[in-house]
């Protein structure tokens, strides 16, 4: 028996609940109209179809600015192209559309993580990916998709939300310990995991920004030996950087070696995985809520299930959208540049001006849109005296360890840019004041 024909049992896994009815209704209608086939729909109370025919708008032009770096660019064409597409010459952005997405859409999601990830999904796979409304959506019908009873494994640093869906949906939290350079402690993993149990991981990591394709691979080798699944979470994978002890660095050479060792993991532990993913990072659009996910058939029609009956509609028109810049990042992925060379400075000037309060990975990777600060009290009340003395902003790290830490969350990307960066120079040196 291979490892593919082990994990078709997936016991961890949740029977699938019938699709609504509606859904199913809405989801044939369009699959008809898709392939020119006539309809009569008589399914749902669709109203947004009603002016569908009528041109809400005699001309819509939208002009891009020439003079912005080229990663930004490809990002505005896809925003032009999907606010065109949703709204003129047809008012399509205001109708329902089918949650887990149309056949069209899903058929770059296969794409891309056949590309990006090495998933060997086929262009008839549709029925292994599923699109949501953000990585968010993602990452919660793919736990809630899992038996109840069944024990969830969390690095001790670990995305903060993961802990309350888990109690909600009557499922185990287990807690893997950290080392100190924030890497996952594999032999508390290994001890821990038991026969038909989950790991959660995000990978990069938020909060930590630990990255290590070598502890990923462990980890879905310990799982399979345990017949248990992987959820891996992976919105962070284009913002891998290089770091050393005063400085970060983005090296696009770097970054595409580790992605090719992460589609030979990939490729070899598929089977047990699901793999959550957005373009919210790479491109730029966390507003535009577009996330995406590839598993089983079982697994993806546990999620669509969850959210059909949760979510009559998917958002029209981030969907829309999301595709449009989904498909030009596939055609051209360089949108990930602008924004690392940001981080990389940004986190640089961080490690320059308070370089003994932060806490980095200890393997010289660094890869996320955070970074931790060590605090010398208890995160909340740490945090909140920042606030309130004066007026710095940054997240208690409680939530992320599952238990009281002294560390805050600091972002990388809450400042808006501008040329020089001098409101990141201006927030950062008004923190190590109020540190010293």
């Amino acid at each position: 028996m291979d490892k593919g024909e082990r994990y078709l049992k997936q016991e961890f896994l949740s029977s699938t609940p019938p699709p609504p009815a509606i859904r199913n209704a809405m989801a044939k209608a369009v699959e008809r109209k898709q392939k020119g086939l006539p309809v009569f729909d008589f399914s749902s109370g669709n109203v947004g179809n009603l002016p569908l025919n009528s041109a809400l708008f005699s001309r819509v032009e939208i002009k891009i600015n020439n003079s912005l770096p080229v990663e930004l660019k490809i990002l505005a064409k896809g925003l032009k192209e999907g606010l065109l597409s949703s709204y003129y010459p047809r008012p399509r952005g205001l109708a329902y559309s089918p949650t887990g997405g149309t056949n069209p859409i899903k058929d770059f999601v296969v794409r891309y993580f056949r590309e990006v990830h090495g998933v060997p999904l086929s262009d008839a796979d549709i029925n292994k990916v599923i699109v949501t409304a953000g990585g968010q959506q993602a990452m919660t019908a793919s736990l809630r998709s899992l038996r109840p009873g069944v024990d969830v494994l969390l690095s001790r640093w670990e995305y903060a939300p993961i802990p309350g869906i888990l109690r909600d949906h009557n499922l185990n939290e287990v807690r893997i310990e950290a080392n100190e350079d924030l890497s996952i402690n594999l032999d508390d993993l290994e001890k821990k995991a038991g026969k038909s149990s989950v790991v959660y991981i995000s990978m990069p990591n938020n909060p930590t920004g630990y990255f290590s394709p070598e502890d990923l691979s462990t980890i879905a080798e310990i799982m399979l030996a345990n017949d248990g699944g992987v959820i891996w979470d992976a919105p962070y994978l284009f913002t891998v950087l290089k770091i050393t002890s005063s400085s970060a660095k983005f090296d696009n050479a770097f970054l595409l070696q580790k992605l090719t060792e992460l589609k030979k993991i990939t490729k070899k532990y598929y089977h047990s995985m699901c793999i959550l993913s957005s373009l919210s990072k790479t491109c730029l659009i966390a507003g535009l809520r577009f996330g995406f996910a590839t598993a089983s058939e079982q697994w993806v029609e546990n999620m669509n299930a969850i959210i059909g009956r949760e979510n009559l509609s998917s958002p029209t028109p981030s969907f829309i959208i999301g595709a449009e810049i989904l498909r030009r990042f596939l055609e051209n992925p360089i949108n990930h540049r602008w924004l690392c060379r940001i981080l990389a400075n940004r986190l640089t000037i961080l490690m320059e001006e308070i370089p003994d309060r932060l806490m980095l990975p200890g393997n010289g990777m660094f890869s996320a849109l955070y970074v931790l600060l060590r605090t010398n009290e208890e995160a909340t009340k740490f945090a909140d005296k920042l606030i309130k003395n004066y007026g710095i902003v940054t997240v208690s790290g409680n939530q992320f360890y599952g238990g009281p830490v002294n560390a805050v969350r600091l972002s990388l990307v809450s400042v808006p840019w501008s040329e020089g960066d001098a409101e990141w120079v201006q927030s950062v040196r008004t923190l190590k004041k109020a540190l010293a």
